[in-house]
């Protein structure tokens, strides 16, 4: 754990002076999500969204400190209240997430509301009202920059992309290869994709506080299956990621033919 939180902290020390700069250069506010300062070494999911909504210009943030930065957003111990039940403004998008990955409305402490084992962040901290859409590039550019280099890091089980379009913002801003991030469409009708990151099973799947695909049960079971389809039972082995979607496209057409209702 102290390694890991000692190389978290150098990463830090080496964006946050940069995002500092960009902070003043574009006049906008950049912040992290879950607390990053807490995180051990054995890291279930990261979820990684495009940006922090907010007001692309409204003003720049500078923290003093990667400490400070560490801690992440302000508001996020608000995230839950007393009962457990999730804080009203942070509904839409946290019991959209909690539905994604297959968790009810309530504080999971021993899982998806672990900070230690779950990591919440974006591609890029710098905020903005519509993404990668009026996001400025070099903002988005450097944020993937640091994600990408974060994921190396902290090395996730499992990684959820949300936005339709993650795959493809990382992927354009980040110069790396085909093997480093690749990804694919599973069923030519839906958005949903899945792919790897650094051979880090991954999916991407809409924003919550988007329209979700097919039924708000789809996307937890894409979820699922595109894990049980990752599974080789073999260490160290990992079916091309071809492989991968060809099982997932398999199941459903044996769910088709096979299940009467």
């Amino acid at each position: 754990m102290a390694a890991m939180n000692d190389e978290v902290k150098e990463w830090a020390e080496k964006y946050v002076p940069k995002f500092n700069e960009l902070s003043k250069k574009y006049q906008t506010a950049y912040y992290t999500q879950s607390p990053l300062n807490v995180v051990e070494g054995n890291v279930d999911t990261m979820v990684i969204g495009i940006n922090p909504k907010g007001c692309l210009g409204g003003g720049e943030t500078v923290f003093n400190s990667a400490d400070d930065y560490l801690k992440g957003n302000p508001t996020w111990a608000e995230r839950f209240l007393a009962d457990g039940s999730i804080n009203p403004d942070w509904k839409k998008f946290l019991a959209g997430s909690h539905t994604f990955l297959g968790y009810d409305h309530f504080y999971h402490p021993e899982s998806i509301d672990n900070d230690q084992r779950t990591v919440w962040t974006n591609l890029s901290p710098f905020v903005s009202a519509n993404g990668h859409k009026d996001l400025y590039k070099e903002l988005m550019t450097e944020g993937v920059k640091s994600t990408l280099e974060l994921i190396e890091i902290v090395k996730p089980k499992y990684i959820v992309l949300l936005g339709k379009n993650a795959f493809m913002a990382l992927k354009e801003n980040s110069g790396a290869s085909d093997t480093a991030i690749e990804y694919t469409h599973v069923f030519s009708n839906r958005a949903a994709q899945i792919g790897r990151i650094y051979k880090i099973p991954a999916v991407c799947v809409v924003h919550p506080s988007r329209q979700w695909e097919v039924s708000n049960k789809f996307i937890p079971a894409f979820i699922f299956l595109h894990k049980m389809s990752e599974m080789t039972n073999r260490r160290n082995k990992m079916f091309p990621l071809n492989v991968v979607a060809d099982n997932m496209r398999r199941e459903m057409r044996l769910w088709q033919d096979r299940v009467i209702i």
